[in-house]
């Protein structure tokens, strides 16, 4: 397998605006996306309120975006549970699916024998089943764990199916320093919106894993970086730095980048399921605001 680099989106789940899960526009998403250039696409990660699916509607989603893209973009899924054999259930069921790999945060219980153990189960279960990947969700914003650098080193050295890790600890480009100067090699891609790419690259990141609505900029950052043109991929990550840190927003960022995706005509609405929050015309004003200093538009890049 060649090493996991590149942009991945993680995508949105499109409802209706009663709420209704939208299979026609979670098709057209993922044309959308991969028609963008990027190079995976995720499913039921933290921006597609998996936790207000139901097993059969999470099913659909997995089933649905795999189908969408054709064999032309891997598809991984959030298969993370509180119980580790909840986890390995819903990780074969996704690879079952037709999932690439698995996107698996870790159990609520900091204590790193436990979390080495939860992650042992679930390579041991997909080793027999598939060749699935396990890219490690490095959140703790979002799962209250943290995952220490030597114990994502031993899970990446001892555990043939953990090959990356999403690595979203904040300060994130100094834990990458601190994954490459353990030697590791266990790839690594950033999240946190983007907003830090830049930096990530600088320390030895592979690429980048999130949800932001533009992921043709990442795009265009990550390849220019890989080009060794560091000048141009400067100069767009920073063009981008208004949009970035605007999606962002705790409480907020979901809607936001429902209503971009909206606009650019890729989903029929932008809903959140209850209890999020919903797009309005505040948000609308200052949406358009932060795209136009960052030289965009919902028909793509200004200037």
């Amino acid at each position: 397998m060649s090493r996991f680099s590149g942009v991945h989106t993680i995508m949105p789940t499109p409802f209706t605006d009663e709420g209704k899960l939208d299979l026609a526009s979670l098709e057209r998403l993922a044309d959308f996306l991969v028609g963008l250039g990027v190079d995976g696409l995720v499913v039921l990660g933290v921006m597609g309120e998996a936790p207000k699916l139901s097993q059969l509607e999470q099913d659909e989603v997995i089933r649905t975006t795999v189908a969408a893209a054709a064999g032309r973009a891997p598809v991984f899924a959030g298969s993370g549970a509180e119980g580790s054999d909840l986890a390995v259930e819903r990780s074969l069921n996704a690879l079952a699916l037709g999932a690439s790999g698995l996107l698996v945060a870790p159990p609520p219980v900091q204590n790193d024998a436990v979390i080495f153990e939860y992650y042992r189960r679930i390579d041991a279960a997909i080793a027999s089943a598939a060749d699935g990947l396990v890219i490690l969700h490095d959140y703790p914003a979002a799962t209250g764990i943290r995952l220490a650098p030597p114990l994502v080193a031993r899970l990446h050295d001892e555990l043939a199916s953990v090959g990356v890790i999403k690595l979203e600890e904040t300060p994130s480009a100094p834990k990458v320093s601190a994954l490459r100067e353990l030697g590791s090699n266990i790839a690594i891609v950033g999240g946190l919106g983007g907003m830090f790419f830049w930096e990530e690259l600088g320390r030895g990141s592979d690429g980048m894993m999130t949800g932001f609505s533009f992921p043709e900029v990442l795009v265009g950052i990550y390849r220019a970086y890989a080009s060794g043109d560091r000048a141009r991929a400067k100069r767009l990550f920073y063009d981008a730095c208004p949009i970035l840190r605007f999606e962002f927003q705790p409480g907020i960022g979901l809607a936001v980048r429902k209503e971009v995706y909206r606009q650019r005509g890729a989903i029929a609405s932008a809903f959140v399921r209850h209890p999020g929050a919903q797009i309005d015309e505040h948000l609308r004003r200052e949406l358009a605001d932060a795209l136009a200093a960052s030289g965009l538009s919902v028909e793509g890049v200004l200037a």
